[in-house]
Formats: C-alpha cells, sequence, structure tokens
C-alpha cells in the first residue's frame, strides 16, 4: 500500500522538478518578452503554432489566444495569454 503512495508522491516531485527546470517555463513568469522572443524562433514578430509547442502550455492554449492563428500570436496576444494565466506575478512587457 505504501509503495503506490510514493510512487505517486516521487511523479510529482519529478513532474514539478522537470516543469521547474524548463527555462522557457521560468522565464515566462519573470520575463514575458524574453519569452516571446525565444519562442518565436524565425524572428517574424509572431508565435507560429510550431512554435509553441516548446511551451506546452502555451501549445495547448494556442488557439484560444490567437485571433488569427494563420499569422501566429503577436506580442498583444501573448502578454494576453500570460496575464490570464498567472495575474497577480506577470509584468506587463513593456
Amino acid at each position: 500500500m505504501k509503495l503506490p503512495i510514493f510512487a505517486g508522491a516521487l511523479a510529482v516531485v519529478a513532474a514539478t522538478a522537470a516543469f521547474a527546470g524548463d527555462p522557457v517555463n521560468q522565464s515566462t513568469s519573470a520575463d514575458p518578452k524574453a519569452t516571446f522572443k525565444s519562442l518565436d524562433t524565425d524572428g517574424n514578430g509572431r508565435i507560429s503554432a510550431t512554435e509553441a509547442r516548446a511551451h506546452p502550455e502555451l501549445s495547448a492554449g494556442y488557439q484560444g489566444a490567437v485571433s488569427d492563428s494563420d499569422k501566429g500570436m503577436s506580442m498583444a496576444e501573448f502578454d494576453a495569454w500570460a496575464a490570464s494565466r498567472q495575474p497577480a506575478t506577470m509584468p506587463p512587457s513593456n
């Protein structure tokens, strides 16, 4: 009985450590503008659905966060998405 509980707790700790060690996820909270630039790998000023895949949480909410997915996510849309996921801690990118 103790083994399944321990294994579950260990999985939660490992997932948390993996998420915390992900520089893209860490920088979203610290500096959304830098995160946007790191995700915009082609440098066109927009994050495509393909580029968003590097950030699992953004990828999951991508379609709902962009007004025109053919053009990609603008910095303003990224700011709005980031603010919606961490309203108390997310600084604006200005």
